[in-house]
């Protein structure tokens, strides 16, 4: 499965449309991270879009939209969160605290409009956990994935 993933978008409706439009493959969803629900619904082009809530949204209460949400793909369980809630510009050991507590091996976020890939090597009885941020649409930054059983292929693009 393909994944497209914004974050941080702040009015600029024009870069979502882009970075879609740059997408050779058609994505199976798009993962939108916060900070900008006005400026995408709930389907982009026939693409479902799960959206989750990021500090600068609460100027909208009337979006049906959580602060996280927990999904599995391909085997794999997923964390979407803005980041906010866990600390994430003081760093990830709230984001990966989260990943251990609730049972996922992925963790996406933003917040802090700069794209990095982190993975956690698995400790005996542990899996690999990796944390992701697509870096701010605002700016020009998205992020994709490509998940199947064996593959977890995490990629940073730019406009």
């Amino acid at each position: 499965m393909d994944f497209l993933i914004f974050s941080d978008s702040h009015g600029k409706r024009r870069n979502i449309a882009e970075a879609m439009a740059r997408q050779i493959r058609k994505p199976d969803a798009i993962f939108f991270l916060g900070d900008g629900l006005s400026d995408i619904g709930d389907r982009l082009e026939d693409v479902p879009v799960i959206r989750v809530r990021g500090n600068c949204d609460w100027r909208f209460p009337e979006e049906p939209v959580v602060d996280r949400e927990i999904l599995s793909f391909e085997g794999h369980r997923l964390l979407l969160t803005h980041g906010h809630l866990y600390g994430a510009k003081s760093g990830v050991g709230g984001l990966l605290q989260a990943a251990k507590e609730t049972g996922v091996d992925i963790v996406l976020f933003g917040h802090t409009h700069r794209q990095e890939l982190q993975t956690i090597a698995n400790e005996e009885g542990e899996k690999t956990i990796y944390l992701f941020n697509p870096g701010s649409i605002g700016g020009g930054e998205f992020g994709t994935l490509r998940l199947s059983p064996d593959t977890v292929l995490f990629a940073h693009g730019s406009l």
